[in-house]
């Protein structure tokens, strides 16, 4: 294996995921870890501080960069306490690289969390992803795809580049074919096509179409004028051109119709002279003049009648005066009394009234009628004046003699007012005339040539030409796509084999040493299992089978099929483990998050055996839950380069609680000085000297139960050590200021307990001066178990031995108590 670049030297964790008071892992002296700890109790939490710390976007795979649907999210990264408690999340790592070390850290919280540019340089050694974990190995091999699979290997080997290449030509040769073979161009234009020919020609056929062309078009038209090539180049369509210039100097059948519906317009009789009913606005206006005349005669008679119009409103005012009960005795408009006037009495006037009224009503009458008439006269004759303009306008150069007798019509019709209408006979006389004459014209334009015109021909065969050019175009597109697709279908099988060829070499180099490791963990019977890419010939080369050959009739079958569960994650294992081998030679790091949950006793030892074989000269950090399998490593495993820690307990307040976690002076006076109780770190300071005391002595203690197999509290341990020394005729000396036995006193913990516990008492608080005298008290008693000789503080002692005997190498001397006064007062 090439020298090694990186290696870890220190990991720290402040208030991540599990862990909220700081935490440290220190491979200064052995470079391996394994930890031991039940679910659920923070070991996890260690291996996810290192993903952290390599990850890109800062954050843990199973989190995901947000919360959303089952992902938790960055904020999952921050211990809950972690604001309550001051602490800043974040992850510490100190990076031993080429002799020279580094120190870096990562905030875990936050919005930005940037990866610091020491982790970026180890994260560039590690080819192959370090952390292995035991719920990912069974996705690999049964759940992965071969595409997947395949992409997921190639970043281990560093080829996504090259996967990306593939990715990206086949998904080019993919477009580039599909649109060489869309038809939806096509099938658009034959469906103009088939509009613009009447439903003549479906499919495009130049042939086909000049025909319509010729026969429909053009025909009609002239015969002798054809096309040969829907072109604008073509010679029968500059004579089609040239005949449209024509055309536009004479007019055409529709502008014929348009004058003839004129003059229809102002006058139209089939036989004026038999009587029959004569139509247009000429007539119109003549009737329309008699009938105003004939309404101002009666206008005239009747304002003759009621020539007192000017009484109207007094008569209608007066009217119901004289029809009431009491009529007036005078007149209401000139006090003239009504016996003297010409009438005589108020029914004579009620009768004079209503008679005038009458008259009134019908001179109303007349009078509307005749504005009505006006109206309406008014109204035909700019109706027939605009009409008459227009067909000048349209006929002066056609019509030239029946125009002028319309122009003098006109003008003897601007300039009348009142009498006889000017004589519109000769116009109407002219206007029969030239109707005679339209229709016949008409008439034989219609039989000759129908509808058609020049126009209307070209417009058409100009859409035609138009179609015609993008129907090249769409084939001189499709010819092109089709070349394209051929030669990105050839460039992408020169390409894809010479990455199949450059991923195959590697794959090899993994071959051998993931069925060496394979054959280590399952046994020598263990069938290889094959890593192998689609055949040369197959346009996707961008996927990875993993097959075995199971049985003679069971050859080349993909493992999930027929594997057992500590197979198939074997495989998995054994792949990852090869390419770490082969591929992280800088940066010789391993990580496994129990990876032995579907193992039996004999694999999980076979593991480390392994391990033992092939990574003895990696950092190997190993997290498991599984005992046996935490005593194998520490049975098989080399003792220098190995440390064993194990989690006891997870404390919310603290995290998780190791048993060789000692909680330190400057723990406890902190929190004093920050005005807090310590209470909590007294009381596992006293059981971490406990336990670590009745270790060292081989106190026997009662067997725990089999949930609760390593939790000794305060109590026991006390209880057993006092026993100890009382068989051993050790008397420890007497704290002073405490009457009883101390370990009697550690038995009940009344200070520590008050400040831990909670008090039924609502008002009672813990005392801080309390605490600090029990804690003098404790440093007292703990400072009697120093070795008489070399002052040592670690003992042990061997089966056969009765008392204690200092463990300080080249010492051994029996442990006893000092002479204290005491001491000496007691026995005294």
């Amino acid at each position: 294996m090439a020298e090694a670049t990186f290696s870890i030297r220190r990991l720290e964790l402040r208030a991540f995921r599990a862990y909220l008071a700081p935490a440290q892992f220190d491979f200064g002296e052995k470079k391996c870890l394994a930890i031991l700890g039940p679910n659920r109790h923070g070991k996890t939490s260690m291996i996810d501080g290192l993903e952290f710390l390599f990850s890109d976007d800062g954050t843990l795979e199973r989190l995901g960069s947000r919360t959303a649907q089952t992902k938790a999210g960055p904020i999952a990264l921050a211990h809950n306490g972690a604001e309550a408690a001051k602490v800043k999340p974040e992850v510490l790592i100190e990076l031993l690289q080429v002799g020279k070390t580094t120190k870096a850290a990562r905030a875990a919280s936050g919005s930005k969390r940037p990866r610091p540019a020491e982790i970026t340089a180890l994260k560039t050694a590690l080819v192959v992803d370090p952390i292995i974990r035991g719920y990912n190995l069974r996705f690999f091999v049964e759940q992965q795809t071969p595409e997947d699979r395949y992409t997921s290997v190639a970043a281990w080997l560093k080829l996504s580049p090259l996967v990306e290449v593939q990715k990206n030509l086949r998904a080019l040769r993919t477009t580039v074919k599909s649109e060489a073979e869309d038809t939806k161009s096509v099938e658009r234009l034959n469906a103009a096509l088939k509009k613009a020919t009447d439903s003549a020609v479906s499919a495009w056929n130049e042939a086909a179409v000049v025909v319509y062309i010729n026969t429909m078009q053009l025909a009609p038209l002239d015969k002798t004028l054809t096309m040969e090539a829907i072109v604008a180049d073509d010679a029968g369509y500059n004579a089609l051109v040239e005949r449209v210039a024509a055309e536009e100097k004479q007019l055409g059948l529709s502008a014929l119709k348009q004058i003839k519906s004129a003059a229809e317009k102002l006058y139209q009789a089939d036989d004026e002279a038999a009587g029959a009913a004569l139509t247009g606005l000429i007539p119109d206006f003549e009737t329309a003049t008699t009938k105003a005349a004939e309404a101002g005669i009666r206008e005239q008679e009747e304002r003759g009648i009621a020539k007192d119009v000017i009484f109207k409103s007094a008569w209608e005012a007066a009217k119901p005066l004289f029809e009431s009960d009491k009529p007036p005795e005078t007149c209401p408009i000139c006090e003239t009394p009504i016996a003297k006037s010409a009438a005589g009495s108020p029914s004579i006037i009620q009768q004079h009234i209503s008679a005038h009224l009458a008259d009134l009503t019908a001179y109303a009458s007349a009078n509307s009628a005749l504005e009505k008439a006006k109206s309406a006269l008014g109204k035909i004759k700019d109706r027939m004046e605009a009409s008459l303009e227009m067909l000048i306008e349209l006929c002066a150069e056609t019509h030239p003699i029946t125009m002028q007798t319309l122009k003098d019509y006109r003008g003897a019709v601007n300039i009348w007012t009142e009498g006889a209408t000017p004589d519109s006979a000769p116009a109407r006389a002219q206007l029969l005339e030239m109707q005679v004459e339209l229709k016949t014209t008409i008439d034989e334009i219609e039989a000759r040539q129908g509808d058609h015109t020049f126009a209307k021909a070209k417009a058409k065969v100009d859409a035609l030409i138009e179609l015609a050019a993008e129907f090249r175009q769409a084939a001189r597109v499709t010819d092109e796509l089709g070349t394209l697709s051929a030669d990105l279908t050839a460039q992408a099988a020169q390409v894809s084999a010479a990455i199949r060829a450059k991923v195959q070499a590697l794959l090899d180099l993994l071959q051998k040493p993931m069925n060496e490791i394979f054959a280590l963990i399952q046994g020598g019977d263990a069938p290889p299992v094959r890593l192998e890419l689609p055949k040369e010939d197959e346009t996707n080369q961008h996927r990875l089978a993993l097959l075995v050959d199971f049985a003679k009739n069971r050859l080349g079958v993909q493992p999930s099929g027929y594997f057992s569960d500590s197979q198939i994650h074997s495989v998995a294992l054994a792949l990852r483990l090869a390419a770490i081998l082969a591929f992280n030679s800088r940066a010789p790091i391993v990580i496994l998050d129990d990876i032995v949950t579907s193992y039996d006793v004999d694999h999980r030892r076979s593991i480390v055996q392994m391990l033992a074989q092939k990574f003895a000269k990696h950092q190997v950090v190993i997290t498991t839950h599984d005992e046996r399998f935490f005593h194998y490593l520490k049975d098989i495993l080399v003792d220098k380069d190995w440390k064993y820690r194990r989690i006891t307990g997870l404390d919310p307040s603290f995290g998780p609680r190791f048993s060789d976690h000692k909680v330190t002076d400057e723990m406890i006076e902190a929190r004093w000085a920050n005005g807090d109780s310590a209470a909590n770190e007294m009381r596992q300071s006293e059981e971490e000297f406990l336990l670590t005391l009745a270790r060292d002595f081989g106190v026997n203690v009662r067997i725990r139960p089999l949930e609760r197999p390593y939790n000794y509290d305060r109590s026991e341990l006390a209880s057993s050590i006092a026993a100890f020394l009382k068989s051993r005729d050790l008397t420890p000396p007497l704290v002073p200021g405490v009457n009883n036995r101390f370990l009697n006193s550690l038995q009940k913990g009344a200070v520590e307990n008050f400040g831990s516990h909670f008090s039924d008492d609502p008002g009672a608080y813990s005392s801080i001066g309390d605490e600090k005298a029990r804690w003098a008290e404790l440093g007292q008693f703990r400072s009697y178990f120093v070795c008489p000789k070399c002052g040592g503080t670690r003992f042990q002692r061997p089966i056969q031995v009765s008392k204690p005997l200092c463990a300080a190498e080249k010492c051994e001397a029996q442990f006893a108590f000092p002479e204290t006064e005491a001491s000496t007062a007691a026995t005294a």
